[in-house]
């Protein structure tokens, strides 16, 4: 059994509970869409919220995150005595010796985990995971073209290579070791890893987890690897990562360490679409939150709404100027604010609209890019409404209640919009309402990713129209219209 955190009001440890609520209100503002939230300080959660359908119990897709989990497995390969940082990247595969440039034989593990590797171009999972061949293989035929340590250019290609080395090391993949090791001491759920085709942790993304995970790790890395008082990653290692040992020059105003990425008092872990652990040892501070947010806005507000408030109060309160403690009358205000937070909009169809007579109505589909061979759409007694399609992966449902929340799973395709996963099976709430006199709009929000998407239907003449698209993603937001005609 995983120890429970430690539970406090916010007044408790110094921080207002209106500054809380200013920075949600705030995020709501610049449609920074939290999904999941949890803010610790002084070893102490003082807010936890979720916006339905997302939920404390439901993982959700990190990204780049990730690269938390495959770090701290290097730290364990090298506090193991198995790597150096300064070890050659050849030293782990000599197959490419012979046919390697100067720049592939000067870099080293340290560039790897720093981005700064010397590569031609950075490398996204988005580009590996519909990948069936060897990703080793893809990562050496980028070619090395700079001079390792000087550049830094992002890649997730980085990060597998890493996995790759400590799996060959340690005998284990990097979620194995990591759970193990540390995972299962600090409480975090027995989470998932995607693998790659030679069976290798992803590396640089793929790793579901809670927003409580996320916090736990934070707290690790806050607390300098030790937890409970046993060191589970080095303390040097630390240093490393957080650049507090040598720092390294800023990109653009950020400092990228291990990972870890400093800006003003924030140390964050971040992870694409919003996913942000952020540190600050300054206030002894941890926030975790999983989100929608194309452009990590909350974690900035975070900073002007939070951390800059709670120091400028702790100035005051030095100077002898704060106002008498007590009660914060703010508090149940937050309290009842996180527990009616909800995305389940309350969208109702129009009066006047159309009601189709047949209740189960079959497709064929013009040809399209997509290979969706058939449709269908049925209207239930239970006022659910249930739209299937079919293509080359096979037969899909989403059941969507009419003018309300339907709760089910699905296998419904959408790697094409969803940064190229695309789970077996999904959980996903749907709602369905007209939202014109033939129109039909459904929303499908996906609980375990970053992502949701619009389906509208639309009846013209002889032919429905259907289009879909998503509220942000790496590649496409929207499929060409699918026209469809009634199966005879």
């Amino acid at each position: 059994m995983k120890n429970e955190l430690r539970r406090s009001a916010p007044a408790a440890q110094g921080v207002a509970a209106e500054h809380i609520i200013d920075f949600l209100n705030a995020c709501e503002k610049v449609d920074s869409e939290i999904h999941g939230i949890m803010i610790a300080r002084n070893g102490q959660v003082i807010f936890e919220a979720y916006n339905a359908p997302y939920a404390a119990d439901i993982p959700h897709i990190m990204h780049s995150f990730t690269k938390i989990l495959t770090n701290t497995a290097v730290a364990l390969a090298y506090s193991d005595g198995l790597l150096k940082l300064d070890d050659p990247l050849l030293k782990y595969f000599p197959e490419y010796e012979a046919t390697a440039n100067q720049y592939l034989r000067k870099c080293t593990i340290r560039n790897l985990i720093t981005m700064r590797n010397g590569q031609e171009r950075g490398i996204g999972g988005n580009e590996w995971r519909p990948l069936k061949t060897s990703w080793k293989e893809a990562y050496f035929k980028v070619p090395f073209d700079k001079e390792p340590g000087e550049t830094y250019m992002y890649s997730s290609g980085n990060s597998y290579i890493l996995s790759y080395i400590v799996q060959q090391l340690e005998g284990k993949t990097c979620r194995e070791l990591v759970q193990e090791r540390i995972g299962k001491k600090i409480g975090l759920t027995d989470f998932p890893w995607m693998l790659s085709p030679e069976g290798v942790c992803s590396g640089g993304n793929g790793v579901s987890l809670t927003t409580e995970d996320m916090l736990r790790i934070g707290l690790l890395y806050l607390n300098r690897g030790n937890w409970n008082g046993e060191q589970l990653i080095s303390e040097e290692w630390v240093e490393y990562a957080m650049g507090y040992r040598d720092p390294l020059p800023p990109v653009d105003g950020m400092q990228y360490n291990f990972h870890w990425d400093h800006w003003e008092d924030i140390w964050a872990a971040r992870g694409m679409f919003g996913q942000t652990c952020g540190l600050v040892p300054s206030l002894n501070m941890v926030f975790a939150i999983t989100a929608a947010d194309n452009g990590y806005k909350a974690m900035r507000i975070f900073q002007r709404e939070v951390i800059d408030r709670v120091k400028e109060d702790e100035k005051k309160a030095d100077g002898g100027q704060a106002e008498g403690t007590g009660a914060d009358p703010c508090e149940d205000i937050l309290r009842q604010k996180g527990l009616r937070m909800t995305l389940k909009g309350k969208n109702v169809s129009v009066k006047g609209h159309w009601e189709p007579e047949e209740r189960d109505m079959l497709f064929v589909p013009e040809e399209n890019g997509d290979g969706v061979t058939a449709a269908e759409l049925h209207f239930t007694p239970r006022g659910e409404v249930v739209y299937v399609m079919e293509d080359g992966r096979g037969r899909h449902e989403v059941t969507a209640g009419l003018d309300r929340w339907v709760d089910g799973v699905t296998t419904m395709t959408g790697a094409y919009l969803h940064h190229q996963y695309e789970p077996d099976q999904s959980r996903i709430s749907a709602i369905a309402y007209w939202s014109g006199e033939k129109t039909l709009m459904m929303e499908w929000r996906f609980p375990e990713m970053a992502f949701f998407d619009h389906v509208s239907i639309t009846w013209d003449k002889d032919e429905v129209k259907v289009d879909r698209w998503v509220n942000m993603n790496s590649q496409d937001l929207s499929r060409p219209t699918l026209h469809l005609r009634k199966k005879s």
